[in-house]
This record gives C-alpha cells, sequence and structure tokens, in this order.
C-alpha cells in the first residue's frame, strides 16, 4: 500500500516488532503494582473462602450479604453486625478470620501504590527529571496520608 505522503508512507511501512518503548520509570510503577495486586488477589481469595468455610467469623456472611441486598445503609449493616462501625484499620486484628484478612488483602491492594510511586520516584530523579520526581514524591504522601488516617 502506497501513499502520497512519505511520512505516512514510512510510518505504515513499520513492521509488527516496531513498538514504542515505555520508559523504564513506568516499567518499575507497573511491575511493583502488578505483583502488589496478584498478592493481594491472593489474600482476599483465602480471606473470601475463609469467610464462608469458617463457623465463625468477625461478621456473619449470611447477614453481611442480605444485608446489602436489602438495600440498607454501611452505618445500620456495622450496628447490626458488631454493634458499631468500627474505627481505622480495624482489620489488623482480626487477621485470624476471613473478614479481616478479606480487608487486609484490599488494603494491601491499595498500599502497593506506594512502593510503585517511591520507585519510580526514585528512577526519575536518577534520570534528573525532577518536575516528574517531585511529582511522584507529592503523589506518594498523599496516598500514605491517605492510606494511615
Amino acid at each position: 500500500m502506497t501513499h502520497s505522503d512519505p511520512d505516512l508512507q514510512e510510518t505504515m511501512d513499520e513492521g509488527p516488532d516496531d513498538k514504542p518503548v515505555p520508559p523504564f520509570s513506568g516499567i518499575i510503577y507497573g511491575d511493583i503494582i502488578y505483583w502488589g495486586t496478584i498478592l493481594a488477589t491472593l489474600v482476599v481469595i483465602a480471606g473470601s473462602i475463609m469467610t464462608f468455610v469458617a463457623k465463625s467469623s468477625y461478621i456473619d456472611p449470611t447477614y453481611l450479604l442480605s444485608s446489602i441486598w436489602e438495600g440498607k445503609s454501611v452505618e445500620a449493616i456495622w450496628k447490626g453486625a458488631v454493634g458499631a462501625q468500627p474505627d481505622g484499620h480495624w482489620y489488623l486484628s482480626q487477621l485470624s478470620n476471613g473478614a479481616g484478612l478479606t480487608v487486609a488483602g484490599i488494603a494491601l491492594g491499595v498500599f502497593s501504590v506506594i512502593p510503585g510511586i517511591i520507585g519510580s520516584a526514585v528512577y526519575l530523579f536518577k534520570e534528573k527529571q525532577f518536575l516528574y520526581g517531585s511529582l511522584a514524591v507529592i503523589a506518594a504522601i498523599i496516598t500514605i496520608y491517605a492510606v494511615v488516617v
């Protein structure tokens, strides 16, 4: 196939192996997020299985699912399940049961963003891309604050 514009013809002649190369900082971020998400998924699956197999759980799964389908509010569900909505990182004291492990897996998935951003920022600073490195550090600080508080 030919084209009257030689520059466009040149791009049309490129083969399937001519792919753009992603920046290395993006590869660092992507790999950390990828493996963090895989690990978090395995923890969530283990917690979900524990929730439905164990005889007792922090939150009764039957009550939880029926309350969700009934359209109850989050506050009403927590009040009916454990008496009151827990504050902060309640799941850390409940890692031995399914509900705590499931929420810990979700938190791990969210937390995996932080090392990804920091790893990317380190490489950006090495490449003397100070603006993007600084923005990555700011994003990491905001994310850490959101996870901790």
